[in-house]
């Protein structure tokens, strides 16, 4: 059994723990996530993008880091940015083992896991050019 501490991206106060074991995928690790967000997370485990917060030089991004304090309040520094590339992205067939090797053993005063949420869609009503409010299936009464 290992402790990840993951963090959400863009949502302030949004580190928590989630303990799993490394022998499951990183499929697995998305339901952990979901499952002890405590609420955070309501989109389906699927969607959830996870990276590894690791250095260039392969270390565990480090709680007392100006980037990590940023995290937590809901910014994004370059850092993060650049760790959360589409081409890092954690893969939902790989074994978390196959994963975390190489990597010193998680530890407290880290963060292990970052957790982008896709964004979801617009909040305003789509209409067409008939009146046809999109997604519904209610008219328009006057044009």
């Amino acid at each position: 059994m290992v402790k990840l501490f993951c963090a959400i991206v863009g949502v302030a106060g949004s580190a928590f723990e989630v303990d799993i074991d490394e022998g499951q995928k990183v499929g697995d690790l998305k339901k952990a996530i979901k499952d002890q967000s405590d609420g955070l997370i309501t989109d389906p485990w699927p969607k959830l993008q996870l990276f590894l917060a690791k250095t260039a030089d392969g270390a565990w991004l480090s709680s007392p880091s100006e980037d990590v304090k940023k995290l937590k309040k809901g910014e994004k520094t370059a850092l993060i940015k650049a760790l959360t590339m589409e081409d890092q992205e954690l893969q939902a067939e790989d074994p978390l083992e196959d994963v975390l090797i190489g990597m010193d053993p998680p530890s407290a005063r880290q963060i292990h896991v970052l957790v982008v949420v896709p964004q979801q869609g617009t909040s305003a009503p789509i209409v067409s050019q008939d009146g046809l409010v999109i997604g519904s299936n209610f008219r328009r009464c006057c044009r």
